[in-house]
């Protein structure tokens, strides 16, 4: 079993176009992903505002993405619970 987004998001288009589904709606997001100490940061930078992130281990697992999400609900964001640069700005402010 393969864990990652991407993976799941693959299979899940896979089978809606094996049941004639259309294409993807939108094209993948072109933003780079977060360093490892980026989200280190992050995860800190979420604790200290009260947030349940799990372990701050740069790994950002299911307590992590729910995080975010809380905040990117709060601050006003599209809240997907995507750990991004813009979510990083904000909490950085």
């Amino acid at each position: 079993y393969n864990p990652a987004d991407a993976y799941a998001l693959a299979i899940g288009h896979l089978s809606d176009r094996l049941r004639g589904g259309g294409a993807f709606a939108a094209d993948w997001p072109k933003e780079r992903a977060l360093s490892r100490s980026e989200r280190f940061e992050m995860q800190n930078l979420l604790t200290r505002r009260g947030y349940d992130v799990g372990n701050v281990d740069g790994i950002l697992g299911s307590k992590t993405r729910s995080a975010v999400q809380d905040f990117q609900m709060r601050a006003g964001l599209l809240p997907d619970g995507f750990p991004n640069l813009v979510v990083l700005e904000r909490l950085r402010n």
